[in-house]
């Protein structure tokens, strides 16, 4: 059979995914990757600051999420990946840093009588031990946010406090408005459980090794994992090359680019939602109209460099969160060095301070000179900093997080069904599908690659 040409569109995450997993069939496949920039990762990017090589977007993923795990297993560089030294975070409340409930699942703590129980009202703490039974029965396969889930089952000071400054610093978004079906699917279950939210958290946590790593990274970055996926495709990554449109050719299509077009048999396009979109615009007015009404959260994150000594951080905790209603700046801090002991030389204490939210883009108006000034004033709130640092290093990320809505997974598998109708050969990947993180890209760009095999009988 003759080859099939794939074009891939974005060379991050989860393009390089959908590359690697069609590469795998070079006998079947030519695969093609356009990338606008002249790095590849897309937000996965490392580079040194400080003497340390620290990464400049996402700096870890989940553990026990299968994907990315199995890719980086099947790349070979699994047996190198490192987790936190620290495990214990902190919450920025009623003037003071109060350590999150431990344990606790998204925040949700599972048992009620712990540091953190100051700033839960008497009313929750009973609902927490009384196991989270829902006020209202949650009942079938509809999805609901995440808010009124767990104010349902374990009260207002429960999410405000904890749930919504973790996932708000996750995904910059509210979680009131947050799929729960999309971002927490085992909070969706375990709320049905006849028990109780609470009782079915439990009986989970207590079958799960309590030291069985929950976050890696690699020491040399994220930047590091992209490298080396990278180098098992087979394929041409074509750098600093933008798609600007796409045109139907009898049973193929024409890729026209920055600097020519090609004739492919299909197309994956792995761009941001708007960028995908614009480009199919004129193929599929329905489709780019539900690509354009996704919401997108601007953050920036500025990492600080410090004496050691000029600088006192609670020993044994990765960071803290800052809820919105705190009227702060900053979303979180993460003590690098603590976290992870690559990141540490005992002369320079590293921090990640991270900042913006899907209604509050406060830094978007801010000079690089005033983004840092209000953030070293929140540090010096929070911390008592003092000094000034060292080095600092701004990256700020626009439109950079997706926010999924109630119904989000409805929504995107009825748009992909109109696409495959509408434009057969073309397919959409990326990290507005399944919800942050790099498991949940990895996981898109997987079921992409899938697609592409099942239309030419590859699988």
């Amino acid at each position: 059979m003759n080859k099939k040409r794939v074009a891939v569109v974005g060379a991050g995450i989860t393009g390089l995914t959908v590359a690697y997993r069609l590469s795998k069939k070079s006998e079947d496949f030519e695969v093609v990757i356009f990338e606008t920039d002249e790095k590849i990762g897309g937000k996965l990017r490392t580079s040194n600051f400080a003497g340390f090589q620290l990464d400049e977007g996402a700096d870890a993923f989940l553990a026990r999420a299968p994907w990315a795990v199995e890719l980086f297993d099947e790349v070979g560089i699994s047996e190198e990946f490192v987790s936190p030294r620290s495990r214990s975070a902190s919450i920025w409340a009623n003037g003071s840093l109060i350590p999150l409930p431990s344990p606790n699942v998204l925040g949700i703590p599972l048992y009620p009588d712990s540091e953190a129980s100051d700033v839960l009202s008497a009313e929750d703490s009973q609902k927490i031990r009384d196991g989270g039974i829902p006020e209202n029965t949650i009942t079938g396969e509809t999805d609901i946010s995440i808010g009124s889930l767990v104010r349902n089952c374990v009260g207002d000071s429960v999410f405000e406090n904890f749930v919504d400054p973790l996932l708000s610093g996750i995904n910059a978004g509210k979680a009131d408005a947050m799929s729960c079906a999309t971002m927490a699917p085992h909070l969706l279950e375990a709320a049905r459980h006849k028990d109780g939210l609470v009782t079915a958290l439990k009986e989970t946590y207590e079958k799960t090794d309590p030291e069985s790593p929950v976050f890696y990274t690699h020491p040399e970055g994220m930047g590091h994992i992209v490298k080396k996926l990278a180098e098992k495709i087979v394929g041409s990554i074509r750098k600093t090359e933008s798609v600007t449109s796409i045109e139907p050719s009898k049973e193929q299509w024409i890729v026209k680019t920055s600097t020519g077009s090609e004739i492919v048999d299909a197309v994956v396009l792995t761009n941001s939602a708007q960028d995908a979109a614009n480009l199919l615009h004129p193929l599929s007015l329905t489709v780019s109209t539900r690509l354009s009404e996704i919401e997108h959260a601007s953050v920036s994150l500025v990492s600080f460099a410090f004496e050691t000594l000029d600088v006192e951080i609670p020993e044994n905790e990765s960071g803290f969160l800052v809820p919105r209603s705190s009227g702060k700046l900053m979303t979180a801090c993460s003590f690098s060095g603590n976290k992870w002991t690559h990141l540490n030389d005992g002369t320079k204490t590293l921090m990640r301070v991270s900042t913006g939210r899907i209604d509050d883009q406060r830094h978007e108006t801010l000079d690089d000179e005033e983004l840092v000034e209000c953030l070293m004033d929140d540090l010096k709130t929070t911390l008592g900093v003092e000094k000034p640092p060292l080095e600092f290093r701004i990256n700020r990320w626009p439109k950079a997080l997706a926010q999924f809505e109630v119904g989000h997974l409805q929504k995107l598998e009825e748009t992909l069904s109109i696409l495959e109708v509408e434009t057969p050969g073309i397919f959409l990947s990326g990290s507005y599908h399944f919800g942050v993180g790099i498991p949940a890209s990895i996981r898109s760009g997987n079921e992409a690659a899938t697609r592409v095999l099942e239309r030419f009988g590859r699988n």
